[in-house]
């Protein structure tokens, strides 16, 4: 059982020489070289292979990252929108004429007194337009609370602004909608969620794909929760012909107050192996060492990684895979070795 102990040491020592050997003639080694410094792995690369094999680098400023979370959503027809319009208008025509009925009949009560006071004419007759009055204020305020009741309806489906546009007069928001150069979209929070008060925008995507997303304002809190999930939803719009209605999207919605610092390196820079991922960065002209990476965040162009790399750290943009290739291959021992 002693001896284990022992042939690993025998087997350490072995390797220490090998790499020791290997750093001392590079014209044995050849120009791709592995050493094991303070225990970290350092790759040496001749500068001539590095432009033979179009290794770049690059670094980087640190920026500010707004973290996000993931709902759900789908892009709605503005149809339901244009029936209450119709409605309305249909209403408020119906009210104005039984106003400009209402305002007659007044002024010819009016006129009726001052004719009855002077016994011109009989008090039948001024009670029959009075009675007229009666009936032309009864449906006058009739079509007034109709046109009130279709607003308030819309406001319990649609919210206060939704129905400001559609009942409004000259909203360029709706005039979008009806055109059909604007979409609207609802999305809607998991259940439980704590409610979101104020939106700058989010970005969608019907294909899932972040890098494809597109930007999309933000409108109103719907007063209805979703049926199914009994999730808060939100009303959106967006001006992306990328958007049809009908479509079901995933929408990436910025966390209020959740600022991350750190640096956006190219998709090319990271690698997974296993699982992990890794960067390589270079230490000075000739040598590179890989850095485990924790948490990586895809955005449109590349990963952020927070607090994990300095600014003046040179990245490795172009060559990453290499690099890992040259890495595993300098730790297969040589056939000759016994």
């Amino acid at each position: 059982m002693t001896c284990y102990p022992r042939a690993l040491l025998i087997c350490i020592l072995s390797m220490f020489s090998f790499f020791c050997l290997a750093t001392e003639d590079d014209d044995k080694a050849g120009p791709e070289i592995m050493q094991i410094i303070d225990g970290q792995v350092v790759i040496k690369l001749e500068e001539e292979l590095q432009q033979i094999s179009g290794l770049e680098t690059q670094h980087f400023r640190q920026t500010v990252f707004q973290a996000e979370f993931i709902a759900y959503g789908k892009a709605i027809s503005a149809s339901p929108l244009a029936s209450i319009l119709n409605q309305y208008l249909s209403a408020s025509a119906k009210q104005a004429g039984a106003k400009a009925r209402l305002s007659q009949t007044e002024k010819a009560i009016a006129r009726l007194r001052n004719l009855h006071r002077d016994e011109i004419i009989s008090t039948r007759k001024l009670q029959a337009k009075q009675s007229k009055y009666q009936t032309d204020k009864a449906i006058y305020e009739e079509m007034q609370l109709k046109t009130k009741f279709i607003a308030n309806n819309s406001k319990l489906q649609w919210g206060e602004l939704l129905t400001h546009w559609a009942t409004g007069r000259h909203s360029p928001q709706f005039e979008k909608l009806l055109e059909g150069s604007a979409t609207l979209l609802v999305i809607t929070l998991p259940a439980g969620n704590k409610p979101l008060s104020q939106f700058n925008g989010i970005f969608i995507s019907p294909t899932g794909s972040r890098e494809e997303a597109v930007n999309a304002s933000f409108v109103s809190v719907l007063p209805t929760v979703d049926k199914f999930s009994q999730g808060q939803q939100y009303i959106f719009i967006t001006d992306s012909p990328k958007i049809k209605t009908g479509m079901n999207f995933t929408a990436w919605v910025p966390q209020k107050n959740s600022h991350l610092t750190g640096i956006t390196i190219p998709e090319t820079s990271l690698i997974w192996h296993l699982g992990q991922s890794f960067i390589f960065i270079q230490i000075d002209d000739e040598h590179f060492v890989r850095r485990s990476i924790v948490n990586p965040v895809k955005v449109p162009n590349g990963y952020f990684i927070a607090e994990q790399l300095n600014e003046n750290e040179q990245v490795v943009i172009t060559g990453t895979q290499m690099l890992l290739s040259h890495e595993f291959r300098s730790q297969i021992p040589d056939e000759d070795d016994d």
